[in-house]
């Protein structure tokens, strides 16, 4: 199993860059990166929760 989580973490988590985080996050790495991480793990569930959804339901969604 820990190699299933080490490919998935290779292919989804970008190396740290500080170029590409907020200011206010630069000076505190590990909240920023547990934050990105935070963020794409929110969406990808988002999607795998709409994507689960009948048609029928997302009809009356909108």
């Amino acid at each position: 199993m820990n190699v299933l989580f080490e490919e998935l973490f290779q292919a989804w988590c970008v190396p740290y860059k500080p170029e590409n985080i907020p200011e206010y996050l630069r000076s505190d790495p590990v909240r920023a990166y547990g934050q990105y991480a935070f963020e794409k793990g929110f969406r990808l569930a988002m999607q795998l929760a709409v994507s689960c959804l009948d048609p029928e339901d997302l009809r009356e969604l909108e």
